[in-house]
């Protein structure tokens, strides 16, 4: 007859055990062995302690309140806080996770995020600068934690890199590489193919983004890239359809932003813009980008920026993801061997040129930061806050980040009752230049603003009622960070 857990821990004063479900994923995953003393001192917030519902189901989540003598518990990867929990439900508490024959710490979700980073920049910042690993290091780390990590913010072929002078190079890096580099040659191929016939077509062309960035890199295959961005003559974007289409490409978006997608199984895709930046999201980018045609240095047909307006270009298009839902990694290491390649640029004109885009303050963040990362240099508070937003953005942003710095822009960075009831009041009765531009004939004709107060909200409720209720309710929830970018 099995033994129940309890007994275990009462008799043994350890329970070994292993891992089922996936609720405080990523830090214990299926089938890792969980070590669960007795506790012997009190809990406290973050502990995740093993405890035995009333129905007799046993739970292992994180404490993330505790009042007067009462646990509120949460899994890692869940939403829903358990309350409730009491002394009496305490069997033990999680002291050791053991993986793949390795030890792990008992971490918090930021906490572990955070040497899970450490130790990807570590990988990664040797592959760039050519450097040794230390095998000792490499033997300690989570390597599947790094590659979840890397994943996201598309360092994998990096950091494969890296470690195969080390290490026998596991499975999944050595799949992620090999893809990395068969997909740069099959880029490479097309884009040969495609500007070929922009040529033919007398089409002038500018590459963007990572098409140019790679070649900055020890090895192309290390910025790994997921698409091509191309600049093009905006008055022919019609016949850039037909030559795309023509050479096999599906047009899955076509004249909705300032860029066209076309796509090709199994993993070939293309964005061509018609401009570098769409103007109802980035104004000011656009505009300032909006004659760049004139600054493009040419040879035919092909087009290529100055090294100061390309990085001014990367900067502008990062600050864009940066400000929405975040950039991630891969952007700070794009500035890292980028300005290392280029160490020459004329800095008078790019400070006179990033007061004008508004992001000398971004820039010299970025720099600061992407230098001191990855040459192992010590950050400050303000730089690991910044870098804690970085990393938990992902490649490409968050719609949880996305929401977030929404919800501070609105709000003016001001979470009180007070500042959310004036948006909420503000977005009921309309003024000023969200009337005008909303409402121009009402903003013209005031005699009818009433009307308005009757017509959107009935308007409102039957075109996205679920809209109204989720924006009230996002503004309501809203809770600034306490440690904010």
């Amino acid at each position: 007859m099995n033994k129940k857990f309890e007994d275990i821990i009462t008799e043994q004063g350890k329970l070994v055990y292993t891992n089922v479900g996936d609720s405080m994923y990523p830090l214990i995953k299926p089938r890792d062995l969980l070590v669960i003393e007795a506790v012997k001192k009190p809990l406290k917030v973050g502990d995740v302690p093993l405890y035995k519902r009333d129905s007799g189901q046993y739970v292992l989540h994180r404490i993330v309140e505790i009042d007067s003598g009462e646990y509120s518990t949460k899994g890692d990867n869940r939403t829903f806080v358990e309350k409730g929990v009491t002394d009496k439900h305490i069997i033990g508490v999680l002291t050791a996770i053991v993986r793949n024959g390795k030890t792990f710490p008992v971490e918090t979700p930021e906490e572990h995020t955070r040497r899970i980073s450490r130790d990807l920049i570590y990988l990664v910042s040797c592959a760039v600068n050519s450097e040794a690993l230390d095998k000792e290091r490499i033997e300690q780390m989570d390597l599947s934690e790094v590659f979840r990590l890397s994943t996201a913010h598309m360092l994998t072929s990096a950091v494969a890199f890296a470690l195969e002078k080390t290490i026998p190079l596991p499975h999944a890096f050595d799949q992620s590489k090999k893809k990395a580099i068969r997909k740069i040659a099959l880029f490479e191929i097309e884009r040969a193919k495609i500007t070929g016939e922009f040529e033919k077509s007398g089409i002038w062309y500018l590459p963007l983004k990572g098409i140019v960035l790679k070649n900055d890199y020890p090895k192309a295959s290390m910025r790994e890239m997921t698409d091509n961005d191309i600049l093009v003559d905006p008055s022919r974007m019609k016949d850039v359809r037909a030559i795309m289409e023509g050479l096999g490409y599906s047009c899955d978006m076509y004249e909705k932003y300032n860029h066209d997608i076309y796509s090709k199984p199994p993993t070939l895709e293309f964005e061509i813009h018609s401009s570098l930046f769409f103007g109802e999201y980035m104004p000011l980018f656009a505009e300032y980008f909006a004659d760049i045609k004139s600054r493009l240095k040419q040879n035919g047909f092909a087009c290529r920026m100055s090294d100061e307006d390309f990085y001014l270009y990367f900067l502008s298009h990062t600050y864009k993801h940066y400000s929405q839902g975040g950039s991630g990694l891969r952007s700070l290491l794009d500035v890292y061997v980028f300005l290392r390649a280029h160490h020459d640029l004329d800095r008078e004109y790019l400070n006179a040129e990033l007061a004008k885009l508004e992001i000398t303050d971004f820039e010299q963040k970025m720099r600061t930061l992407s230098q001191k990362l990855y040459t192992g240099a010590d950050l400050t508070e303000p730089e690991q806050i910044m870098l804690d937003y970085m990393v938990s953005s992902g490649c490409a942003g968050t719609t949880e980040n996305e929401e977030y710095n929404h919800m501070m822009t609105i709000l003016g960075s001001d979470d009180s009752t007070a500042s959310k009831r004036r948006y909420l009041k503000n977005r009921v009765f309309l003024s000023g230049e969200a009337l005008q531009k909303n409402y121009p004939f009402v903003a013209k004709h005031k005699s009818l603003y009433p009307l308005l107060l009757v017509f959107r909200p009935i308007k409102g409720a039957i075109t996205h009622p679920k809209g109204i209720v989720d924006e009230y309710k996002r503004v309501k929830k809203f809770k600034k960070r306490k440690n904010d970018h």
